[in-house]
């Protein structure tokens, strides 16, 4: 599978100006929908995603003791030797974890569109 950077270089010059120019005419409509959706509660399936990206974060930070993972300058190599060692940390205690983590972080974001709600009444 393709990552980000060799799909990038396989682009050309008039593909990435072409691209460029579809996502300026799609801004809008994003800007739109993005408005729109933050105008919803947080849906089951949002609560469920930032609950398993709390649990990765919490994870790597766990297996990365001295900070390597954040550092620009580590190599490909230490990110993914800290990433697999996270990915087993999550397979042991990743159920554990999004037992504990859900009802906070979905507190955390019911209280954050009750925000956005309350900062819309005022304008």
């Amino acid at each position: 599978m393709k990552d980000f950077k060799d799909f990038m270089e396989a682009l050309t010059l008039q593909q990435r100006r072409k691209r460029s120019i579809i996502s300026k005419k799609k801004s809008k409509i994003t800007a739109i929908k993005r408005a729109r959706s933050m105008k919803k509660p947080p849906s089951q399936d949002k609560i469920d995603k930032a609950v398993n990206k709390a649990v990765r974060q919490k994870a790597i930070t766990l297996v990365d003791k001295a900070g390597k993972y954040k550092d620009p300058e580590a190599s490909i190599g230490v990110k993914t030797a800290i990433e697999k060692k996270a990915d087993l940390k999550v397979q042991k205690m990743g159920g554990k974890w999004k037992k504990r983590l859900k009802p906070i972080i979905k507190k955390k974001m019911k209280d954050a569109f009750k925000m956005r709600q309350a900062s819309a009444k005022e304008k």
